[in-house]
This record gives C-alpha cells, sequence and structure tokens, in this order.
C-alpha cells in the first residue's frame, strides 16, 4: 500500500497535501497524526503539524486476498484446495433441459454463492435474484434489500468491482458455454444509463452551441460506452476517449473537428 508523511500549517493542511500528492479522495486515505502544530513562545520552539497517509486497497484487491487466504487455509487429502475446489457441488436437474441450459446453470449457480458470501462479508442483507439479460448469453443477478447503498458505492465504483471478480471466479469453474455474468443492484444500472444518456444529449447541444469541445470527469468503460452509443448517430458531434485507465475520459467535439487531431479541452464539472 502506498503510504505518504508529510507537513502542514495546520493538520487540515497536511491532509490536503497529503491527497494532493497521492492522488486520491479522502474516502481511500487512511490518516495519522503524528504531531499537532505548536506555535511555540516568542516564535521559538514552533512545531508543523505532521500527518501520515495510507491508500486503502481497493474492494477488488480486498476480496481477491480475503479469497485467496481461505484458499489456502482450505486443505484436501493434506494438499492444498484449488479455487475451484471451494465451490459447493451443483445437484444434477431433476428434469431434462437443453445442453446450452444445461451448461450454463453451474455458471449461475456459482456466481449467486460468491456473491452471497461477498455480501455476508459486506454486511449487507440482501436477495438475489438470476433473470435473463437482454442480450444473448448474459445472465443478471438482481440485488435487493437492506444495504444495497454500500453494494453499489460512488458513481458504481464498488458494483463494478464485485461484478469483475464475479466474471473472473466463474470463468475459472466454467470454461465451456461461458455466460457474462451482468450485476445491478435496486435498478442501479438502468438508472446510471438513462442519467448519462441525458447528459450526454445535454452536453451534445451545448457543443453544438459554442462549438467548443467538452470533457466529461473520468469515467469506467462500460460509462464510456453509455456515452459513445448515445451520441453516435448525432450529425453535429462526435465522441472520442482519451487518457489511461482510471483517468480515461470522454470527449464531445463539434463534428467539423472531431477529423482532426484532438484540441485543447474545456472541462464540464
Amino acid at each position: 500500500m502506498r503510504s505518504i508523511e508529510i507537513e502542514g500549517d495546520t493538520i487540515d493542511e497536511a491532509i490536503a497535501k497529503a491527497l494532493t500528492a497521492l492522488r486520491v479522495e479522502r474516502d481511500r486515505v487512511e490518516i495519522e497524526i503524528l504531531s499537532s502544530a505548536t506555535k511555540g513562545l516568542l516564535g521559538f520552539g514552533s512545531r508543523r503539524a505532521r500527518v501520515r497517509a495510507t491508500v486503502r486497497e481497493s474492494l477488488a484487491a480486498t476480496l481477491r486476498n480475503e479469497m485467496a487466504r481461505d484458499v489456502s487455509r482450505g486443505t484436501s487429502d493434506g494438499a492444498p484446495m484449488e479455487a475451484s475446489d471451494v465451490a459447493v457441488p451443483t445437484p444434477p436437474p431433476q428434469t431434462p433441459i437443453e445442453p446450452t441450459a444445461r451448461r450454463a446453470a453451474p455458471t449461475v449457480e456459482r456466481a449467486r454463492e460468491v456473491l452471497d458470501g461477498i455480501l455476508a462479508h459486506l454486511g449487507a442483507s440482501c436477495r438475489i435474484e438470476a433473470r435473463e439479460g437482454v442480450d444473448s448469453g448474459v445472465v443478471v443477478l438482481a440485488v435487493t434489500g437492506a444495504g444495497s447503498g454500500l453494494v453499489i458505492g460512488r458513481r458504481g465504483q464498488t458494483l463494478d468491482a464485485i461484478e469483475y471478480l464475479l466474471n473472473r471466479i466463474t470463468a475459472r469453474v466454467e470454461e465451456d458455454g461461458l455466460r457474462r455474468i451482468v450485476l445491478d443492484v435496486e435498478g442501479y444500472r438502468e438508472r446510471r444509463e438513462e442519467s448519462l444518456e441525458q447528459l450526454a444529449r445535454r452536453l451534445a447541444e451545448k457543443v453544438t452551441q459554442t462549438g467548443r469541445v467538452v470533457t466529461l470527469n473520468p469515467m469506467s468503460p462500460r460509462d464510456r460506452r453509455i456515452v459513445h452509443l448515445a451520441l453516435q448517430d448525432s450529425p453535429s458531434v462526435v465522441t472520442r476517449s482519451q487518457g489511461v485507465g482510471y483517468y480515461r475520459k470522454v470527449l464531445i467535439l463539434p463534428e467539423d473537428r472531431g477529423r482532426r487531431p484532438a484540441p485543447r479541452t474545456s472541462s464540464e464539472r
């Protein structure tokens, strides 16, 4: 984990400097106050405030480490258990089903078991319902109940992290006939999509009227795709992604400037 010690005239100033140096927000950092600021006597013996800021692990990293520890503690015939051995065997179906459904069933059940364990670790008491997605080969795990806001996280970041883990874990179990798992909480995905589409259309109108490029805040790949699709048929603007990793953003440009190299942009907050 990244950690930094830094000084300031006050504790708040030291914390602000640490957040700037680490390039993270306050809720991602654990602060330890090493010393408070003192003025001294007649200007002598004064001391600046000093803090140690440590970046907390992301939810995805924490869950991966915890699952790895759970697997390493278990043994089978004196040998360490594999990740796939943790799964509870799925009983055979009582009625005949199609070959594709038979292959997909273990993936969905495994995903539900893993999700149930994650929710228990988070202290969220929720109900999980599996249903077919709109797209072919997609299964939606819909979560409802107390603690759903904790599962969503800031701008859906926690939700995306858990969904990523579910797909990685089920991919190890089901290599044949794998289905993609989409995780949704209290209809958050649909509300988020509608909100982003409205934002994209509103900013597209602004770009058309002013002729200036607009840059959105950094977004996840899923959210960037929603913005791109919302404006792909627009005759007056084009969209482009810029940046690397977590800081990748979407640019909305006038159509006539979209064919040129990326110009200087004005941020839209």
